[in-house]
């Protein structure tokens, strides 16, 4: 009868969930006969009105009200199961998760370590436990030094408690964005990883998804890395990496497309068609695969067969760019000018076309809203008249429109860099600020500002930026010169307070939100002025706060 914790993998970042599960082992006839969790809590605290001393009854009903998430009532039931018997671990380690529930980290800490101490298996997940409320509790070195012990203890076959460690201090790590510890921990720990997965019965297996999350994230460094070495010319490096990495995760589909591409450059051609021949057992239904057939049927010059493959590739995901340019251009080699009409405009990827007959093309496009298929005339303009301003523009628009905002930052820079306008940079900023790039996003915001101090949507979105970007005392600064630009405005004095909020600057962001209140009362400033009064632990005032917030919104 235990309150379990289970790790739930999704892309590079691992979410950790409470699950609440009761076992029927120890419960009573009548509890079990018991149809809704409710009746069961009522026959349960029946019992041990009946018999103070029934532990495990105590714990039963705390199981219970956890799964209600009525915890302060599951924490004191736990209580009372460990005063009936000290050394029995579960008690221990349900106390302490239903601490961490009420975000008492401290006595969440205590718990785990008298279930480490009492339990007869010896608390195997004891540092997983008490590192996540280590890590709750904003103590990140105390879990950090958590997670490495519980790992070497469990080490070198990790098993799936050690996995799960090993993807938490992951985490950690990457949150602290210590990208050369992430690199060093899953290099160190991939190993273990793979033996697992190739010993594992079936997927069911516990651990096995924690095993292929470590071996995904150390496959996505590897990607990176080969990526950086293509860019760098280092090919036979980049082909090494890919060819690993496929052996790691042969059911990532882009893993072979590249080594294509790597072999083709290296003029290994018998290699590219190996490698193309196992895309298409290991996934024939990914564009990819048959993207990079084509480029290897076009290196031996068979074109019939290369627009055969990249028809496959067009039919199964008809918006990769350029897929039309490369039908078309094959279409054409062959002189089937009306197929190749199917594809793109008659005429617009002829040899002889000027850029500027591509460009205008592009932009009817454009105006006729078809934003995709513009971008890759776009593309060939800003290749060959790298100086055009326009191109670069309608380039970084397209990309804009179709929500490819990191894709847009560069366009801009590059049109920026031929026109120096501010409303550029206001542009190149918001793409970087919609694709994370925050760093970038606050230089170009304040490039816009510099040449244009007076520009009121662009102080207003640096401070959203530096919010962010949990700069919240630049944020504050921002947000006061926002109020010097266009006044006393709802929207400045909230965000002001949200970022002193941040900082627990509890009296600042009490004045802010009250500035707030002077020009619009919304459920929103008064929810948080109830957050405040919770931090100072004024809970009267935090009451009538959140009442006022719960009137205005059932009065709209």
């Amino acid at each position: 009868m235990l309150l379990r914790i289970f790790r739930l993998n999704t892309g590079l970042m691992v979410m950790i969930a409470l699950l609440v599960t009761l076992t029927a082992a120890g419960t009573s006839w009548a509890v079990a006969k018991a149809n809704t969790v409710e009746e069961k809590i009522v026959r349960l605290a029946a019992k041990v009105q009946e018999d103070p001393t029934d532990g495990r009854s105590w714990n039963d009903l705390g199981v219970l009200y956890a799964q209600e998430g009525q915890f302060d009532q599951a924490r004191d039931s736990f209580i009372r199961a460990v005063q009936t018997n000290p050394q029995e671990g579960d008690f221990h380690r349900n106390l302490g998760l239903a601490f961490s529930r009420l975000n008492n980290y401290s006595l969440a800490v205590a718990e785990f370590k008298a279930y480490k101490r009492f339990d007869a298996m010896g608390g195997i997940d004891y540092w997983r436990l008490i590192g996540h409320a280590q890590v709750q509790a904003g103590n990140t070195d105390d879990a950090r030094a958590t997670f490495n012990e519980g790992i070497d203890m469990l080490s070198p076959t990790l098993g799936a408690e050690g996995l799960r460690l090993v993807l938490a201090l992951n985490k950690l790590e990457m949150n602290a964005g210590k990208d050369d510890v992430v690199r060093e921990l899953l290099k160190k720990h991939t190993p273990a990883a793979v033996t697992f997965v190739k010993n594992a019965h079936d997927e069911a297996d516990d651990g096995y998804m924690e095993a292929k999350s470590i071996i995904h994230n150390q496959v996505g460094q590897m990607v990176d890395d080969g990526k950086l070495m293509e860019e760098s010319g280092l090919l036979p490096e980049a082909g090494k990496l890919y060819s690993e990495a496929y052996k790691m995760a042969p059911e990532r589909d882009d893993l072979l497309p590249r080594l294509v591409d790597v072999y083709l450059k290296e003029g290994r051609s018998m290699d590219a068609r190996v490698a193309a021949r196992l895309a298409r057992d290991d996934h024939p239904d990914k564009a990819g695969t048959w993207i990079a057939t084509a480029k290897v049927h076009e290196t031996h010059d068979r074109l019939d067969d290369a627009i055969v493959a990249y028809e496959r590739a067009y039919e199964i995901d008809p918006e990769i760019d350029g897929l039309r340019v490369a039908i078309g251009n094959l279409l054409m080699r062959q002189g089937r000018d009306r197929e190749a009409s199917k594809y793109l405009k008659d005429g617009v990827i002829s040899s002889e076309t000027k850029p500027e007959v591509v460009y205008n093309y592009a932009v009817s496009l454009m105006r006729d809203k078809k934003y995709h298929g513009a971008i890759p005339s776009l593309k060939s303009v800003t290749a060959q008249l790298p100086e055009m301003y326009q191109g670069w523009l309608a380039l970084a628009q397209c990309y804009q429109q179709t929500k490819q905002y990191s894709l847009a930052v560069a366009p801009y820079e590059k049109a920026y860099a031929l026109n120096p306008d501010p409303k550029l940079l206001f542009h190149l900023a918001r793409c970087a600020q919609k694709s994370k790039q925050y760093k970038k996003s606050i230089s170009a915001y304040e490039g816009a500002l510099k040449d244009d101090p007076g520009y009121v949507k662009a102080r207003y979105n640096l401070s959203l930026t530096f919010m962010d970007a949990k700069k919240y005392s630049e944020a504050v600064d921002s947000f006061q010169k926002l109020v010097e630009l266009e006044g006393d405005t709802y929207r400045a004095y909230y965000s002001m307070g949200l970022s002193y909020y941040y900082q627990e600057l509890y009296d600042e962001a009490l004045e802010s939100y009250d500035m707030a209140l002077e020009q619009k009362e919304t459920v929103n400033v008064l929810n948080n002025i109830g957050l405040v009064y919770a931090a100072l632990g004024d809970k009267k005032s935090a009451k009538r706060y959140y009442d006022d917030a719960k009137a205005l919104k059932g009065g709209k």
